[in-house]
Order: C-alpha cells, then sequence, then structure tokens
C-alpha cells in the first residue's frame, strides 16, 4: 500500500508524485534562475528532509536557484547568506535517506573512469563517425550523434558486476575512511587513497567491454538484454586531460 508524504503543508500520494511535482518544478526554470517565492517556500520544506539538512541549510538560505552542475545536468541549488552556494537532489530529499556505504563506493569507481570514459567516447567517434559526424549503435545499427547515445558496459561485465568482482578479488571492505567526505558543491564521492583508484581505473580497463547504444534504447533494455558479441567493440583510451 502506498504510503502518502507529508512535505511542509502539501500531501503527496506516493513519493513518485512527489518527485514528479518537483521534478516539473525544475523543469518550468531555465539555467540561472531564481526561484520564485512560493516555490522556494516548497523548497524549503523539501530540503528540511535531506540527510545532510543541518550542513546545507549552514547560515540561513538566501535564496534558491537552478543551475548546471560538472556533470553536464541541472539541478536545484541554493545560495545562502554568506555568499557560499551548494545544490541537492530533490530526489534524495523525497526519500529522506542518503546513499548506502556501498552505493558511495561504487561512485567512487565510476568516478576514478570518468574521465577516461569521456576520452574513450570521444575518440571513438573522432576515429569512426561518418561525415555527418554519427556512428552505428551497437544493438539497432542507427546512425547516433555522440548526445543520442550511451557508452555502455555490455553484460555480463556491467560496471556494478565489475565493482562487486574488484570488491571481491581484492577483498576490499569498504569503510568511509576510504570515502570523501560530503561538501558543498561535490557532485560525486571519490577515493581517498589515489592507489585505490588507480587499482580500480587498471581493473576496470582489464574487464570492461564497451560500446555505442542510443540512449532510449540502452534505458529501455533493462534486465531482458541478451548477451550478444558486441559489433563494434569501443576499445578504451587513457586520457590525462579529459
Amino acid at each position: 500500500m502506498a504510503i502518502p508524504v507529508q512535505i511542509g503543508e502539501r500531501t503527496y500520494q506516493t513519493k513518485k508524485a512527489a518527485k514528479d511535482y518537483f521534478k516539473a518544478m525544475l523543469a518550468k526554470y531555465s539555467d540561472g534562475d531564481e526561484i520564485n517565492d512560493e516555490d522556494s517556500s516548497d523548497l524549503y520544506n523539501l530540503l528540511e528532509r535531506h540527510p545532510e539538512a543541518s550542513q546545507k541549510f549552514g547560515c540561513g538560505i538566501e535564496c534558491f536557484f537552478k543551475q548546471r552542475t560538472d556533470k553536464g545536468t541541472s539541478c536545484f541549488w541554493l545560495r545562502r547568506h554568506d555568499g557560499s552556494e551548494t545544490e541537492f537532489s530533490y530526489p534524495t530529499c523525497v526519500d529522506a535517506k542518503g546513499k548506502s556505504l556501498y552505493q558511495e563506493f561504487a561512485e567512487a569507481c565510476r568516478e576514478s573512469v570518468s574521465d577516461d570514459l569521456r576520452a574513450t567516447k570521444k575518440g571513438h567517434f573522432e576515429k569512426h563517425a561518418d561525415s555527418d559526424g554519427r556512428v552505428a549503435c551497437d544493438i539497432s545499427g542507427e546512425m547516433v550523434l555522440p548526445h543520442e547515445c550511451h557508452l555502455d558496459h555490455k553484460k555480463p561485465m556491467t560496471f556494478q558486476v565489475i565493482v562487486r568482482t574488484f570488491v571481491a578479488a581484492n577483498d576490499i571492505e569498504p569503510s568511509r575512511e576510504m570515502l570523501s567526505e560530503s561538501q558543498d558543491q561535490q557532485f560525486a564521492t571519490t577515493f581517498t587513497d589515489a592507489g585505490l583508484a588507480e587499482k580500480f581505473v587498471k581493473y576496470h580497463h582489464s574487464v570492461a567491454d564497451l560500446r555505442i547504444i542510443k540512449t532510449k534504447l540502452n534505458l529501455s533494455l533493462g534486465g531482458s538484454e541478451r548477451i550478444l558479441k558486441s559489433k563494434k567493440p569501443v576499445a578504451i583510451v587513457q586520457n590525462s586531460d579529459a
């Protein structure tokens, strides 16, 4: 049975309904726009549910606004009375709980290879794109542009499987000390130990099987995808300045 969610004076029948409400709110603003008074009141109540609410509120909030992150996405931000700024996730607020230790460990793993993956995708397009800048989707064969596709970790070595096997192979017990502490404008958890990050990078590069898949197709695959050989595997490159 769905449990209603009370946020301020508003009651949402489900968490999904609450998330849909704030998703629609975010969508009606452009990057850089300050949030109006009515919506700011809703965001203030929403932020009280954040697992790090006290840290987010800090010395007090001057305003809310919409802005991009260094991950290429947009989200809600706040500016405090002392001029400091930070972002916050409306789904995290609605759920009223943070990521598990393992989820943060996996995020640190992904962050350690993120530059290489961006460079890999860019290099693949530079090498294989047609005159219109498109390459073939590995599943459908449809020609796609860089913003229309994902660089996918092919089954059975999905990214989550790579993380799990890395942990098991190296007898790692994830701990809070391994991971960066939450702070303003930190969009992803990272490893505090550069050696551990490099160890994961080498392991990932040795087992990852990458391919280009059209974004909408990739999101629709779920767990039903058959395990087939990639038509055009994407070779990983390491890029120090990505």
